[in-house]
């Protein structure tokens, strides 16, 4: 049973506490009943909100409640709105997308409604967006110039802003908010594209009516055959099928990011920002690109032995290995490894190196021990860069993907009108005045 009551005894006052336990979880805000005592006690530690919860890195605290997703590490399940992966395997981006976003699976006409909106709202972003991206140096990461494409977006619909507009905008007129949702959506896969085209040199392709929204992402990226000026099908359903698998992890740091900044009362646009300069961490989606570089430095098989020495001894780190979530295998794994067999054909040479790593691994105890086995980034990677992604535009293509989430949880935080991020902490310094330092005359 996931409810109850908590039985508390401060060992530093003998006072005894009672404190719900709902949904298997404690307020935090209930602690604050909780005093610590008025002598011989640190005047920091005499907050007048009571006793505090410390977790850095958020690593066992709920922050909201969500219906979005659902993951079971212990049984490698992940559901979307009760739907499995498998069920959701071949599925397009817009149908994921109105499942996420708005809780149901479209009919076909609902998908092909969703699909003309999106394609009309590329349509629709200002040339300056473009100009924008094609005014900064080609050699710039792909960061800055999305970054600053973004903010070009933005300032190009002042009245998205609810500051200059109305404050509680998006809470009152959902139907707003779902609007400026899918116009985020579409900038965002201009924007990329116009950064891989800028980054390369090639020409930029506008946007069809008449094609899905990864088929235009791939058309404005100058991911087409050269023979039909279309996406390689094979590629799409690839891209398609890996981006089921990463349109959605709960409060992973881009989502968090997104509702971090969303608690202020924050447009779509601005909270993209956010999950955009999160997400290229080498510790979030970045991973994906490193891992691609540390099996580059690796080279071939051979030298996988003295790589996982180094690992052991500290002198290196294991990109796309554990996860905070899953215990045992990432269930996006071996479904990445199928979508892999479709690529076959690509030469990919490294992936020789990435399969003798995972060997490696599972057969030394520092890794079976500590539970660490291979995440959706470790084979991620081989994905995009056989598709003919670059490197370092993995965590951007990545992004392509996650928006669902992204925009999912934006709208749910916000309907739901989640509260204002404010946390506290510990205050580890003087808590008294000390003596002036200004030197005297």
């Amino acid at each position: 049973m996931s409810t109850g009551t908590l039985f508390i005894r401060d060992s530093r006052t003998d006072v005894n506490y009672e404190i719900p336990i709902n949904r298997n979880a404690v307020r935090a805000t209930d602690l604050q009943r909780i005093r610590a005592p008025s002598l011989n006690s640190n005047r920091a530690d005499q907050v007048p909100h009571g006793l505090r919860v410390y977790d850095p890195g958020l690593q066992n605290t709920a922050v909201t409640q969500s219906a979005i997703s659902f993951s079971d590490h212990e049984h490698g399940l992940l559901l979307y709105r009760g739907y499995t992966l498998d069920q959701l395997w071949g599925s397009d981006f817009e149908e994921v997308f109105h499942l996420l976003l708005w809780g149901t699976y479209p009919t076909a006409n609902k998908y092909e409604e969703l699909r003309q909106q999106l394609a009309q709202y590329m349509q629709e972003v200002p040339d300056i967006v473009r100009q924008t991206i094609f005014n900064l140096p080609k050699a710039t990461s792909p960061l800055p110039l999305i970054l600053a494409g973004l903010s070009a977006y933005l300032a190009c619909i002042p009245d998205v802003i609810p500051t200059t507009t109305n404050p509680t905008i998006y809470q009152t007129d959902i139907k707003r908010a779902d609007q400026i949702i899918l116009q985020t959506v579409a900038a965002y896969a201009v924007v990329f594209g116009t950064a891989r085209c800028h980054r390369l040199g090639i020409p930029w392709r506008y946007p069809s009516l008449h094609q899905t929204y990864y088929e235009n992402l791939f058309t404005m990226a100058g991911l087409v055959d050269l023979s039909t000026n279309r996406p390689n099908p094979t590629s799409i359903s690839c891209f398609r099928r890996f981006g089921n698998l990463n349109a959605e992890h709960g409060m992973a740091l881009t989502v968090f990011s997104t509702l971090v900044t969303a608690s202020s009362l924050t447009d779509p646009v601005s909270c993209l920002i956010s999950a955009v300069a999160a997400a290229h961490g080498p510790l979030h989606f970045g991973a994906t690109e490193s891992a691609q570089r540390a099996l580059h430095d690796i080279g071939e098989p051979k030298n996988v032995p003295t790589f996982i020495e180094e690992i052991k001894a500290g002198k290196r780190k294991l990109f796309g290995y554990g996860h905070r979530t899953y215990k045992g295998m990432d269930p996006r794994v071996r479904p990445i490894q199928s979508i892999l067999k479709d690529l076959e054909g690509v030469h990919q040479p490294l992936i020789k190196v990435a399969e003798a790593i995972e060997e490696a691994a599972a057969n030394d105890d520092h890794f079976s021990t500590r539970g660490l086995y291979p995440n959706a980034d470790f084979y991620g990677n081989f994905v995009f860069t056989g598709i003919g992604f670059e490197p370092d535009i993995i965590p951007a293509a990545m992004l392509a993907h996650r928006i669902m989430g992204i925009m999912a949880h934006w709208r749910e935080y916000t309907v739901s009108r989640g509260k204002l991020f404010r946390p506290t902490h510990l205050f580890t310094g003087h808590a008294e005045p000390t003596s002036d330092p200004r030197p005297k005359i």
